[in-house]
């Protein structure tokens, strides 16, 4: 028998080369050519490149360059200011009629992707409400301001940013593949649970769904598979929402049944 005491490990690939590391996926050899670091774990070359190992690469390429719920929405306000620039020329109001072509341009060229209408929707309530106020009084200010307000918040949305091809950091995208896609039962689980309290009935619902999420929490998964903290929070509202109903309206339908003719 040959003795492997004091053999170095040796490169699957490379194996003139002594191996650095192992592969935390097929527990291959790797050497310092070969080692690919992903979200802070050892891979080779080739499991690095699978779908769920690299999963917030696989899911930022899913959402990159694809219109989100805001570029909808702006897509719809969009015709709805140009029934404005319509309405504002037959009334024979031309400078709002300018202002409002300048506001559809900039969300039409929004919807499409453009980069420059990013920046461009957050500044276009401000220069509309202040034209407007100009034109009709300063209560449009507010109006404006408010708009602005939520254009700003588009602007740094995460999700939008992937559509129109900004980079964002693994935090954020992170922080989106959890809110998304990290185990979706158990986020239904805890909005369920609180509904709970207005419909009882989905209290059922709610701890079932819990008790799925919960069976499926795995942090050592590929992706990891977490949120145990919303499951175990969408089953206690369940219960607790289903046990005060009973004690609150459980004796007025009991006298009500009781009065009923036999």
């Amino acid at each position: 028998m040959v003795s492997l005491v004091g053999v170095t490990p040796r490169c699957a690939l490379h194996p003139e080369v002594e191996a650095g590391g192992t592969c935390q996926r097929c527990g291959g050899f790797v050497c310092e050519e070969c080692s690919t670091w992903v979200m802070g774990v050892l891979y080779c070359a080739s499991c690095s490149l699978r779908p769920e190992v690299n999963y917030l690469e696989t899911f930022r390429l899913k959402l990159w360059g694809r219109r989100d719920t805001n570029a909808w929405l702006v897509g719809v306000g969009t015709l709805a200011v140009l029934a404005g620039v319509l309405t504002a020329l037959l009334q024979g109001v031309w400078p709002m009629a300018l202002v409002l072509l300048g506001a559809a341009v900039v969300g039409g060229a929004f919807y499409l992707g453009k980069r420059w209408a990013r920046t461009a929707l957050v500044f276009t309530p401000v220069v509309a409400g202040v034209a407007g106020a100009a034109m009709f009084g300063p209560a449009l200010l507010v109006g404006g301001f408010l708009l602005f307000v939520t254009a700003l918040q588009i602007f740094l949305d995460t999700r939008n940013r992937l559509f129109f091809r900004v980079d964002v950091s693994e935090k954020e995208l992170r922080r989106l593949w959890d809110l998304r896609v990290n185990n979706p039962m158990a986020r239904h689980a805890l909005s369920l649970g609180f509904t709970t309290f207005i419909f009882p009935v989905l209290g059922p619902v709610a701890v079932v769904f819990g008790l799925i999420a919960l069976r499926k929490v795995d942090s050592r998964a590929r992706p990891p598979i977490g949120k145990g903290w919303q499951a175990v929070a969408g089953i206690l509202l369940g219960v607790g929402g289903t046990v005060l109903w009973l004690l609150l309206f459980g004796p007025l339908v009991k006298g009500f049944l009781e009065r009923l003719p036999a």
